[in-house]
């Protein structure tokens, strides 16, 4: 690679980046392009040497965002395989991560966005969680089968993801907190079993109706 298509290279990289913060923290319709040629520390005419429109950044700056799971999946897999659902429920659910979307989960982040925006993005959307839950699922598989292992991966990104929406969503600091902590509670909890077909012999796994 020459000098000048290393530097452009190098620029794209930037302005990626940066894109992928912005979009996390202010969503699709807040990303403008200004702000993110800004952060990159690049001018806004040299956007278009590098994207042929907005929607191509979108694009590109979500799938950078969603890069940074890969630091949450190897954390997880340091961990003994019976505690890493714990973990990642752990390591997710947090305050910092509540409070700097800009640094966390596309998914939490951008989920409605990307379902309303039509075009390319609610399938895109879709392909990246579906990356996500077989990573998932092979994290925490305990050899029952591949279905119960995918539900059990669904079931634990619903959590996270569903509970980091709300715990943002509300004004309450003591509630956010709250919510977080209940969250991560119960993913951590021995006693969750998703895609567990209860015994009927137990009554303490009797349905209650």
């Amino acid at each position: 690679m020459g000098i000048r298509a290393d530097e452009k290279a190098r620029a794209r990289d930037r302005i990626v980046e940066a894109a992928s913060v912005l979009i996390r923290d202010r969503g699709i319709a807040g990303l403008k392009v200004n702000d993110v040629m800004a952060a990159a520390g690049l001018t806004h005419g040299a956007f278009y040497a590098h994207f042929e429109n907005k929607d191509a950044l979108v694009e590109a700056a979500f799938h950078a965002a969603l890069d940074h799971r890969e630091g949450w999946f190897r954390s997880a897999e340091k961990q003994p395989r019976d505690r890493r659902a714990a973990h990642l429920c752990a390591t997710y659910l947090t305050e910092r991560h509540r409070d700097h979307p800009g640094e966390g989960c596309a998914f939490a982040s951008l989920a409605r966005e990307f379902a309303q925006s039509g075009g390319p993005f609610p399938e895109i959307f879709e392909q990246e969680l579906n990356v996500s839950l077989s990573r998932l699922a092979t994290l925490i598989s305990d050899d029952t089968s591949a279905l119960h292992d995918r539900q059990t991966a669904i079931g634990l990104l619903s959590l996270c993801v569903g509970g980091m929406v709300l715990a943002r969503a509300v004004a309450d600091q003591d509630l956010a907190d709250e919510l977080l902590n209940a969250a991560a509670a119960y993913g951590a909890s021995e006693t969750r079993q998703v895609g567990h077909t209860p015994d009927t012999d137990n009554p303490k796994e009797k349905d209650p109706s």
